[in-house]
C-alpha cells in the first residue's frame, strides 16, 4: 500500500471511529457505505429564509431570582410562542398568567434594555423600534422614540413574579427577525384590476401560516391600507372550519354559506385573493375553495387551483414590453438587451433637451421637464409631437399619477396634478408632520400609495401614504403618511422596485448617499452601495435599479454589483 492510500484509509477509519463513537450515525450503516457507482443528485433543499427559524430554548424562573432578573428572563422567554409562551407564563403572578394576551400586539425595541428597580417595580428603558399590531401590521417608531414601560413586581410562595405588566409582547427587533415572518395578503386597487400587498408579519409558530393569512384576509384590509383599496369578499364570509389544512400541497380552504350566493365576479375576485395570499406559504401549490364542504365552481379554472393560475393580477406585473429610459444628448434612449436605442418618433429626435423624466405605465406617454421647468408631455414611440403643456412655473420631481396626469411638485403651491391640454389642480396631502416640506410624490403602480420625500429642519425621510379617490369627483388625495423605516437621517430620491418595496436614495448620516431597499412590510432598510454622487433613481420590478450620478453616467444594479449602463441623466422606468 502506497503511503497516499494508507494515509486515506487511516483518514476513513478514525472518521468512521469518531463517528460511531460520538452516537451520530450506526455502525450497520458504516458498513453499508457504497464504494463504487455513479454520483446521484439528491433533492434540494430548502432553505429560503421563509422556511428557516431558529426555535427559542426559553428558561423557567429559578428560585430565588432578583425581581429585575423575574423581568430580564420574562423577556428573554417571551421569544418563545410554544405552546402560547408556557415559558413566559411561568414568570406571572397567577392571576396575570390569566389575564396576559400575548396576541394583542409586540412592542420592539432596539439594543439592550435597561432595567431600573425602584421599590417593587421594575422600569424598562430602550430605543423603540417600532410595534406589530393585533392584525400583524408593523408601524415604525419615529427616530428618538424611547420605549419606556412598568412591571409591577409581587412574592408568591417567597418567589418574586410578574404581577402587572404592559399588554402583549415585549421584544427585541432580532426576536422579532427570528419570531415572524412578512407575508402579505392582497386586496383589491379601486378598478379591480390589479392586487395590492397589505403586509403582516406573522408568527413562525402559532395556529398556522395558512390559517392566519385567510383570517386576516377575512378580517378585511388594515385600518391604515382600508380606505385605498377593495375586497371581494361579501361582508360576513368566515371561515366554515377553523382552520386551512395543507395535504399535498392543497391548501383547503372551506368558508361560510355567503361566499356560494355570488355572481362570477365575485368568486373569481375571492379566487385570486385567496390563490395570491396563500401562494406565498413554502410548500403550497394550489388552493381547493369550498363551502361548506362542496367546491366552489369558478368560471375558466380548475379546483384545486393552481397556484399560478391568475397571472392578470400580479402586484409586481409590468406590461410587456417595459424597458429602462433615460436622458442623452437631446434624446431619450431606451436600454434594450442589445443596447442604448433611440425612441422612434419625435420623443427621440433630440428636439427638445429633458432633464427630468416620466413614463406612463402603458410606456406610451412620456413626460418631462426642460432646464426652464417646462413641462412637455407627449406620445412616446410616435410622429405626433412633444408638447409644452405648463411653462412659467417652478415645477420639479414629475410622475404619473394613477389617473394619467402628470403629477408635480410646485414650489410654490406644492403638489399638482396637470392635464395634457395645461389644466392644473392642486392635490390635497394631509398628516405631513408639523414644519415639513414636500419635495416628492411618487405614486404605486397599482394607485393606492404613494412614497413621500419630505424634507424638516432635522433632515430628510421617505413616508409612505395612502391614495384615496373620491367617488363623487374622481379627485385623489394623498392622506396618513408615515414612517417606513428608522435608518435614514437624508433621502434624496425615491422609487418603487415592488409591489411592497422601495428602493431610496439616501444616506443613514454622515456617510455618502447610496441606494437602499426598503422593506414596506418589515420596516428595514438594507444598504445596496451605488456610485459616488448619485443624484437620483429608478426601479421596477424584475429590472434593474439604475442610478443617475453627478458625473453623467447611468448605472445598473444587478446580483454582481454596480456597472455602467451608459452616459445620459434621468433615468425612468415606467410608472
Amino acid at each position: 500500500m502506497t503511503p497516499r492510500k494508507f494515509c486515506s484509509a487511516l483518514c476513513a477509519l478514525l472518521a468512521a471511529g469518531l463517528l460511531t463513537g460520538c452516537g451520530i450515525v450506526p455502525s450497520s450503516f458504516l458498513a453499508q457505505v457504497p464504494q463504487s457507482g455513479p454520483i446521484e443528485q439528491g433533492a434540494p433543499l430548502d432553505l429560503t429564509p421563509a422556511n428557516q427559524f431558529i426555535r427559542v430554548l426559553a428558561r423557567a424562573p429559578r428560585p430565588g431570582m432578583t425581581p429585575t432578573q423575574i423581568v430580564q428572563g420574562f423577556l428573554d422567554a417571551s421569544a418563545s410562542f410554544d405552546a402560547d409562551h408556557a415559558v413566559a407564563r411561568e414568570y406571572l403572578t397567577d392571576r396575570a398568567k390569566t389575564t396576559w394576551d400575548p396576541g394583542s400586539g409586540v412592542q420592539v425595541y432596539d439594543q439592550l434594555p435597561l432595567l431600573t428597580e425602584a421599590g417593587t417595580s421594575v422600569r424598562l428603558n430602550a430605543p423603540q423600534a417600532g410595534r406589530i399590531a393585533g392584525d400583524g401590521t408593523y408601524s415604525v417608531a419615529n427616530p428618538g422614540t424611547v420605549l419606556d414601560l412598568n412591571f409591577t413586581m409581587e412574592l408568591q410562595g417567597g418567589q418574586w413574579r410578574i404581577a402587572r405588566l404592559p399588554a402583549g409582547l415585549v421584544l427585541s427587533s432580532s426576536d422579532v427577525d427570528r419570531s415572524f415572518r412578512a407575508l402579505n395578503v392582497y386586496f383589491f386597487n379601486p378598478e379591480f384590476s390589479t392586487l395590492v400587498p397589505d403586509g403582516r408579519l406573522i408568527p413562525v409558530v402559532g395556529t398556522g401560516q395558512p390559517t392566519t393569512l385567510v383570517r386576516y384576509l377575512l378580517g378585511g384590509p388594515s385600518t391604515w391600507l382600508g380606505p385605498a383599496v377593495r375586497t371581494g369578499f361579501p361582508s360576513g364570509v368566515e371561515l366554515n372550519l377553523e382552520s386551512v389544512p395543507v395535504e399535498a400541497g392543497v391548501a383547503r380552504v372551506d368558508l361560510s354559506a355567503g361566499a356560494a350566493l355570488t355572481d362570477d365576479d365575485t368568486r373569481r375576485a375571492i379566487s385570486q385573493q385567496l390563490v395570491w395570499t396563500l401562494r406565498q406559504v413554502p410548500g403550497v401549490t394550489a388552493v381547493a375553495i369550498a363551502v361548506n364542504g362542496q367546491p366552489l365552481t369558478v368560471p375558466g379554472v380548475a379546483n384545486p387551483q393552481p397556484r399560478d393560475a391568475w397571472p392578470s393580477v400580479d402586484p409586481a406585473a409590468m406590461p410587456e414590453p417595459s424597458f429602462g429610459y433615460l436622458t442623452r444628448n437631446r434624446t431619450i434612449v431606451r436600454l434594450t438587451e442589445q443596447g442604448q436605442r433611440a425612441i422612434p418618433g419625435v420623443a427621440g429626435s433630440g428636439e427638445t433637451t429633458l432633464v427630468e423624466l416620466a413614463v406612463a405605465r402603458n410606456s406610451r406617454r412620456v413626460a418631462g421637464l426642460d432646464a426652464q421647468g417646462t413641462l412637455w408631455v407627449g406620445p412616446l414611440g410616435s410622429d405626433l409631437p412633444v408638447r409644452e403643456v405648463l411653462a412659467g412655473r417652478p415645477l420639479s420631481s414629475i410622475a404619473f399619477g394613477p389617473q394619467g396626469t402628470v403629477w408635480a411638485m410646485d414650489a410654490r403651491d406644492g403638489l399638482i396634478e396637470v392635464t395634457d391640454d395645461g389644466r392644473l389642480r392642486s392635490l390635497s396631502v394631509e398628516g405631513l408632520p408639523r414644519g415639513a416640506l414636500l419635495r416628492a410624490a411618487i405614486p404605486s403602480r397599482d394607485g393606492t400609495r404613494c412614497a413621500l420625500v419630505i424634507q424638516e429642519d432635522s433632515g430628510s425621510s421617505v413616508l409612505l401614504a395612502r391614495i384615496v379617490v373620491s367617488r363623487s369627483d374622481g379627485t385623489p388625495s394623498i392622506t396618513g403618511p408615515r414612517r417606513v423605516e428608522g435608518v435614514l437621517a437624508q433621502v434624496v430620491d425615491a422609487s418603487w422596485s415592488g409591489a411592497g418595496d422601495l428602493a431610496v436614495l439616501g444616506s443613514p448620516g454622515v456617510e455618502p448617499i447610496s441606494v437602499w431597499s426598503v422593506d414596506l412590510t418589515r420596516g428595514m432598510a438594507s444598504d445596496r452601495g451605488g456610485p459616488a454622487a448619485a443624484v437620483t433613481v429608478a426601479a421596477a420590478p424584475g429590472h434593474p435599479i439604475l442610478v443617475g450620478a453627478g458625473d453623467g453616467y447611468v448605472y445598473g444594479y444587478r446580483a454582481a454589483g454596480w456597472a455602467t449602463v451608459g452616459n445620459g441623466t434621468a433615468p425612468a422606468y415606467p410608472g
